[in-house]
């Protein structure tokens, strides 16, 4: 269940023009969150549920009210999820190593060369932070400290 609400002042009258429609699963949550963004007038806002049905259709609410950047106080279109995909949806779900898109380079240890530090960090039970530290070197007191004997980082080419 998700609820499609919008906020407002009392002088507002048209929603399609006027205030914030959101779009959320948790209404309290998301309302604490937006009282900080509008702490100056918050005592001045109104907040109304237009809606309340399944997720997918909330969304579909949001673009029809939300069809362009830039209305009332809504910065984004509506009905994006602010752009993210979840899950299998995401064309980089489930990449890991090489095939990332965050790929930077390959970590190499004593035991070998590795994709992920978080893949040396489980051997030798270690923090991944340490194994990045390790490898890359550091640096500390206004100076740089050299990677460890035998371990490197080989950047991405």
């Amino acid at each position: 269940m998700a609820f499609v609400y919008w906020l407002h002042l009392e002088k507002h009258k048209d929603m399609l023009k006027d205030g914030y429609i959101g779009v959320t699963p948790n209404l309290q949550k998301r309302i604490r969150e937006h009282k900080h963004k509008f702490k100056s007038i918050w005592n001045e806002i109104v907040v109304e549920t237009i809606e309340t049905s399944d997720l997918d259709t909330c969304y579909e609410l949001e673009k029809k009210l939300r069809p362009s950047r830039n209305i009332g106080w809504n910065i984004a279109p509506g009905g994006f999820r602010n752009n993210i995909m979840f899950g299998v949806e995401n064309p980089n779900f489930g990449k890991v190593g090489k095939d990332a898109p965050n790929y930077k380079g390959a970590y190499i240890c004593p035991l070998g060369r590795f994709e992920r530090p978080m893949d040396i960090s489980k051997i030798y039970q270690i923090a991944v932070s340490t194994v990045i530290r390790k490898c890359k070197g550091r640096f500390a007191n206004g100076r740089f400290l050299q990677p460890q004997d035998g371990w490197a980082f080989e950047q991405k080419v």
